[in-house]
C-alpha cells in the first residue's frame, strides 16, 4: 500500500529471506521496489512457509539496498500476535528437524 492506496501494479513476486524473527525479515528480491519505496512508505502482504504452515504477515519496507541484479530489503511487521507465535513455532520446528537431519548425517 501506498498512503493507505493498494498497489496491485506489484502482484506477487518471488523472494529469498535471508533473516527474521517474529519483528521482521531481511529479503532479497530480483523485483527492485524503489520507485514505490521513494514515493511513500510501501507497505507489503508476505506470504510464506518456513517449516510447514503458511504465514501471511503484513509489514512495511523500511530501507533498501542495491544486491546483485536485485536489491534486500529490511521489512518491519506490523503488530500481529498471532504472527508472532506462529513464526516462533515454525522456526523451532524447522530447527529441530535440520538437528536431526545432522545427526543422521554423520
Amino acid at each position: 500500500m501506498i498512503d493507505g492506496q493498494p498497489v496491485e501494479a506489484l502482484g506477487s513476486c518471488p523472494c529469498q529471506i535471508l533473516d527474521i524473527s517474529p519483528r521482521g525479515m531481511k529479503m532479497f528480491s530480483e523485483v527492485k521496489f524503489g520507485e514505490y519505496i521513494n514515493k511513500a512508505n510501501l507497505q507489503v502482504e508476505l506470504q510464506f512457509v518456513l517449516d510447514v504452515t503458511t504465514i501471511r504477515a503484513i509489514g512495511e519496507i523500511v530501507w533498501r539496498k542495491s544486491y546483485g541484479r536485485g536489491e534486500q530489503y529490511g521489512i518491519v511487521f506490523q503488530a500481529q500476535e498471532d504472527i508472532d507465535e506462529l513464526i516462533i513455532s515454525e522456526m523451532k520446528l524447522r530447527r529441530k528437524k535440520e538437528v536431526l537431519q545432522a545427526k543422521q548425517n554423520r
